[in-house]
């Protein structure tokens, strides 16, 4: 990547934060701090790319495939937010967001030579099964339903400022952590040699992330479809285990991608992320919310609490159910 590019995206990411930041202070003068971190994050690339020539090329060029995978990511989501806005359903965001790490990575993949090692191939084979699982389950959950119920909340909320609102406290927000997220995947695509163990204790992370995640949804998609499990709390198979596996499922998935990056000599700096996406998952708003709602709309979810841990799974009291 050259000066001149950089220099353009430089200046494109540093205005773009600089309209964030200014809409979210008058929009919401009094929005927590820690709201206001994701539009700083491209202003902490700018950063790091500007001192860049300094780094050991290994990192610069880790740096450099994560710049094409912001991009990639950003204009994805801007045309989900597109899409989103002509069908006044932006709940299609959770459809798009798995889909999105893998096209920046993939995309990432094909242009700094298509590296065909087997740790790379099995990184993205495995990303790829994740990724459109996914979509699609979420794709069959919301689509015929139209805009799902926490979205619908937030466009009553945006009221007339809906439109911008929209698009930098939904798409982009989740665009930056995404993007932050990915971080361990833009170092995994710098290996060319790998140890096995690191790709076997990826595969073995990514394979108890997807009994959980993927065996979960399955199990709550035949749960509400059953007509005598309605006003019931489902709190069997895995959701005996914890209330929320999905979300467990998902922070080994991404564990996994950061198991892959430690293949590479600078893998270990994609370790805070993997820790922030835990921490995401376990204390998140999607979890804080759902369990508010569920609450307040499930006769005994007050009781299931009291006896299932909310994230990291244990074996359910009383046996199996």
């Amino acid at each position: 990547m050259n000066d001149p590019q950089v220099l353009v995206l430089a200046v494109a990411a540093i205005a773009l934060s600089a309209a964030w930041l200014l809409l979210l202070r008058w929009r919401s003068p009094g929005l927590p701090w820690r709201q206001m971190l994701y539009p700083a994050v491209p202003i902490v690339w700018v950063v790091l790319m500007s001192q860049r020539q300094v780094f050991d090329p290994g990192l610069r060029d880790a740096l450099e495939r994560a710049t094409l995978m912001g991009v990639t990511i950003w204009a994805l989501l801007t045309a989900v937010w597109a899409l989103g806005t002509v069908m006044r359903n932006h709940s299609i965001m959770d459809i798009a967001y798995p889909l999105t790490p893998w096209a920046a990575t993939s995309l990432a993949w094909v242009q700094w030579g298509s590296n065909s090692s087997p740790h790379l191939l099995v990184l993205l084979a495995l990303m790829s099964v994740w990724a459109w699982r996914l979509a699609g389950y979420l794709a069959v959950r919301y689509l015929p339903h139209g805009e799902e119920a926490r979205y619908a909340r937030w466009r009553e909320r945006g009221g007339p400022h809906w439109l911008w609102w929209s698009y930098f406290q939904i798409h982009l927000t989740q665009g930056v952590l995404i993007w932050m997220w990915s971080w361990p995947l833009a170092l995994a695509l710098g290996t060319t040699e790998a140890h096995p163990v690191w790709t076997w204790a990826a595969i073995a992370a990514w394979t108890v992330g997807f009994v959980f995640e993927a065996g979960g949804d399955w199990q709550m998609h035949r749960f509400r479809h059953n007509p005598a499990c309605k006003g019931q709390v489902m709190d069997r198979g895995l959701w005996a285990w914890c209330r929320h596996p999905n979300y467990f499922g998902e922070a080994m998935t991404w564990l996994s991608f950061g198991l892959f990056a430690l293949a590479s000599p600078w893998g270990w700096l994609g370790l805070p992320m993997v820790v922030m996406v835990f921490r995401f998952m376990n204390r998140g708003s999607a979890l804080s919310m759902t369990e508010r709602y569920l609450l307040k709309t499930k006769p005994g979810y007050a009781q299931y609490m009291e006896r299932t841990p909310a994230f990291f799974p244990r074996p359910p009291q009383g046996g199996a159910r």
